[in-house]
C-alpha cells in the first residue's frame, strides 16, 4: 500500500520545489516531482552495483509503488526493454532530457519508457516540456543498467554517421 507521509525539508527546498511544479502551495504535481526525484535518486544509487550485487533493490521503478526488485541482470529477463528504432534499451535504462533548465527522467519498464507513470515514446519524452521540435536522438541522454555515465543517444544509435 502506498500513501504520502511527512518528511521534514529545508524551507528553501520546499519553495523551490513548489515553483518548479507551478503551483502557489504544494500539491499534486509537486508531490509527484519529490517522489519521481527520489525515486530516480534511489534507482541511480543501486544502477553501478547492479551486476555485483544480488541483494534487492528498493523503489527501483519510477512509479514509487513498495516492493523490492532484484538488482541484478541475471534476475531480469534478458529480451524485455524498448526497442527505438535500430538501438534496444533494456528494462531499468535510465533517460534524461533538460530544456530552459527543467531536468526530467524517464525509465524504461518492461517495453516501454515510462516518466510521470505515463508511457511515453522517445519523441514525446523529448518534448514533454519543449517546444514540439526537438529531435529525441539530439535531446535525450541514456544510462544503461550497469553504466557509470550518461551517453547521448544519438552516440548510443547504432550505424551513426
Amino acid at each position: 500500500m502506498s500513501y504520502p507521509i511527512s518528511i521534514p525539508l529545508r524551507a528553501d527546498l520546499f519553495h523551490a520545489i513548489r515553483e518548479h511544479a507551478g503551483e502557489g502551495y504544494f500539491g499534486d504535481k509537486a508531490q509527484a516531482a519529490v517522489n519521481e526525484a527520489v525515486s530516480f535518486w534511489l534507482a541511480a544509487l543501486s544502477a553501478p552495483a547492479a551486476h555485483s550485487s544480488a541483494t534487492p533493490s528498493p523503489l527501483r521503478d519510477a512509479t514509487g509503488t513498495a516492493g523490492t526488485a532484484q538488482a541484478t541482470a541475471d534476475t531480469t529477463l534478458p529480451h524485455r526493454g524498448y526497442q527505438w528504432k535500430r538501438l534496444f534499451l533494456p528494462d531499468g535504462t535510465l533517460l534524461r532530457t533538460a530544456f530552459r533548465g527543467r531536468t526530467r527522467y524517464a525509465v524504461v519498464e518492461g517495453e516501454h519508457i515510462v516518466c510521470d507513470s505515463q508511457p511515453l515514446t522517445p519523441s514525446a519524452f523529448a518534448n514533454l516540456h519543449g517546444c514540439g521540435q526537438r529531435n529525441a536522438w539530439r535531446a535525450i541522454w541514456l544510462r544503461l543498467p550497469g553504466a557509470a555515465d550518461w551517453a547521448l543517444a544519438h552516440d548510443c544509435r547504432p550505424g551513426r554517421a
